[in-house]
Parts: structure tokens; sequence; C-alpha cells
């Protein structure tokens, strides 16, 4: 093994260690107090056994009525994310409105995670 080579693969094994040891434990609680983090949340009864967890949180200071209109649109063909659209919406931008035809879900509807619809979270 090279020096350069050595050099390389200490670098990407302390990347690793990084991202994985430190960045993405803290990124997928962000925000989250820890009593936030340890209660159930809604939805839990249905999905018993998730394959991705993480709880991040934000707190608004509005009444629930005036932010579930928004929150029932998330979803690729749909509201958006309301994050980075360029890499989470594939460039479309997110709902600055509320759009009436996406206003109606019922436990087990999909939301649609990108262009396949048959693909996200139900």
């Amino acid at each position: 093994m090279t020096v350069a080579s050595a050099i390389v693969a200490a670098v990407v094994v302390l990347v690793w260690i990084v991202f994985f040891g430190l960045y993405r434990p803290w990124q997928l609680k962000w925000g989250g107090s820890p009593e936030v983090l340890v209660r159930g949340m809604p939805g839990d009864e249905i999905v018993h056994r998730p394959i991705f967890n993480a709880t991040r949180a934000v707190t608004v200071r509005a009444r629930p009525e005036d932010i579930w209109p928004w929150i029932v649109q998330i979803g690729f063909h749909r509201g958006g994310w309301y994050t980075y659209d360029l890499l989470d919406n594939l460039g479309r931008r997110s709902a600055e409105r509320i759009i009436p035809e996406v206003q109606h879900m019922e436990v087990g509807d999909l939301v649609p995670m990108g262009r396949a619809r048959t693909q996200g979270s139900g």
C-alpha cells in the first residue's frame, strides 16, 4: 500500500466515522427534545415495524387546524415537501397555498415519495 492510498483510506474511514458516528444520529433526531424523542407518535399503532425511523421536530406557534391543511398535502405530485425543492422534489416548487384537491387523506393512503406514484409511505 502506498502512502497516498493509505491517506485516502484513512480519510474515507474518518469521514465514515464522523458521518455515521456523529452527524447521522444527530440528524435523525434534529430539533427533538428528549421528551419528544421517547414518547409515542400518532401512527405508531398503524406501522408496527417501520423500516426507517427518524423524529425531527420544529415548534410552530399556530393552531392545529391552521397547520393540518399544509401537512395533509405533503408529498410528490401533491404540495411537495416544503424543503430543498431541487433535492427533494426534483426541482418542482413546494406549494405556497392550500390545494383543495389534496386535502383529504385516510389511513393507508400513500404519500408519494417520488415520481413513481406507487412508492412512498402509507
